[in-house]
């Protein structure tokens, strides 16, 4: 991962060390993304879980997340289950943060 930005509520050390070698854009696929893009927004609800690991999707901020905006947050469940499937490879431990998101947006995960 090039560099996140300080503007998320992501754990930075979490992502430096679960996505230290991912470079593809969840949206575009290709080795370019530059940001973390948070799947659900974060004031969704309470927004108590937003900063999960497992609502971040590693992307291309200027040529993917900012124009297509929309369109990813109407996938909402394809970019949540490709990160979960991700941090399931990495050997990440899930944390209580964690379950609580999970729980909370479980419809997405069930396709």
């Amino acid at each position: 991962m090039k560099k996140t930005s300080n503007h998320n509520s992501f754990d930075r050390d979490l992502l430096t060390y679960y996505f230290e070698d991912c470079w593809e854009c969840w949206y575009c696929k290709q080795n370019t993304n530059d940001c973390f893009h948070h799947i659900m927004g974060r004031g969704a609800g309470d927004s108590k879980v937003e900063s999960s690991i497992l609502n971040s999707a590693p992307m291309c901020n200027h040529k993917c997340h900012l124009p297509n905006h929309g369109e990813i947050r109407a996938n909402s469940g394809k970019y949540l289950i490709k990160t979960i499937k991700y941090l399931v490879v990495k050997d990440y431990k899930f944390i209580k943060k964690d379950i609580e998101f999970y729980n909370k947006y479980i419809k997405y995960y069930e396709i």
